[in-house]
């Protein structure tokens, strides 16, 4: 009788591959039918042994549900999971989630702020060893708000021009502005979260419309 031999199992080709990076991005709208007016980023590497998945990633954000207020705010929220055969960054995990505020006042952009800072740092305490490091540099904090920017509002990365550049030393941050070719002028803070290089809140600034007027004499 023949002796049987065992044979490992094929590992399907198009499998989606481990994660090494997990991507958040938050937004925030006044109404369910007008687009995001601010936009909240982290990027999270996962090293070689990942902490953290999908179900810590959502637990996390589920409080900014009720930032602010005691009723659960509606939202929606988007999963996408990536995996390439090419380069060093086998596979990325990202998670978008799409707050509706409502009207805004001082103190509720304040506690959603708060919100979102508290679910960031959340999660960049779970992952220390990966996450921590050096302070952003001027240059490296220049790419990431393009990056940022041109990602949250579906722009030309390029295009973005630097308007203007302030270093917050203390936080390890950076607020840039930029503007398109349009006109539009974008904010962006580069390390809001603990000075963090890969968290990042921009914002679209709000057009002024000017007309003149002329009365009767």
């Amino acid at each position: 009788m023949a002796a049987e031999i065992e044979t490992e199992p094929a590992v399907p080709l198009l499998a989606r591959g481990r994660i090494d990076r997990i991507r958040v991005q938050v937004g925030h709208r006044r109404r369910p039918d007008e687009p995001a007016h601010e936009h909240f980023l982290l990027d999270l590497g996962l090293g070689e042994e990942p902490q953290i998945g999908e179900d810590t990633v959502l637990t996390a954000l589920e409080p900014l549900l009720f930032a602010g207020t005691d009723v659960r705010r509606h939202h929606s929220i988007h999963r996408h999971q990536w995996h390439t055969s090419w380069g060093a960054a086998a596979g990325a995990l990202e998670i978008g989630l799409l707050v509706t505020t409502g009207p805004t006042t001082p103190e509720s952009i304040t506690a959603s702020h708060a919100a979102v800072q508290a679910a960031f740092t959340e999660l960049l305490e779970q992952t220390p060893h990966v996450n921590g490091g050096a302070p952003v540099s001027r240059d490296s904090a220049l790419v990431r708000a393009r990056a940022a920017i041109a990602s949250a509002y579906d722009l030309d990365a390029d295009a973005l021009g630097l308007g203007a550049e302030e270093h917050h030393p203390a936080a390890g941050s950076w607020t840039l502005s930029l503007r398109n070719p349009n006109g539009d002028w974008f904010d962006a803070v580069v390390g809001f979260v603990g000075g963090h290089r890969g968290s990042v809140h921009v914002r679209r600034r709000q057009r002024i419309e000017v007309s003149d007027s002329v009365g009767e004499e």
